[in-house]
């Protein structure tokens, strides 16, 4: 039974690097864009100092799911460590 959970969450490990690669391309073309770090944007962002442009939004949008993607992954691969 737990070589097929093991399975899964292989499969699911999988999906979760090509979203993760996906999510990191389209940041990395924002930071390329806008000649600015993520850890930069986020800062500027968050305080307000770049206000409402919807490119900003997208640009946070992907940096918070590439975030749950990298959380999701660490989770799965604790898990395959476990079983």
């Amino acid at each position: 039974m737990s070589s097929i959970i093991v399975e899964a969450l292989q499969r699911e490990r999988a999906l979760l690097r090509v979203k993760a690669r996906i999510l990191k391309s389209r940041v990395e073309d924002f930071e390329k864009r806008f000649n600015m770090k993520s850890e930069e944007f986020l800062g500027k962002f968050e305080s307000g100092e770049l206000g409402d442009d919807e490119e900003f939004f997208l640009w946070w949008s992907f940096l918070q799911a590439l975030k749950g993607v990298e959380e999701r992954m660490r989770i799965i691969e604790s898990k395959i460590q476990e079983l």
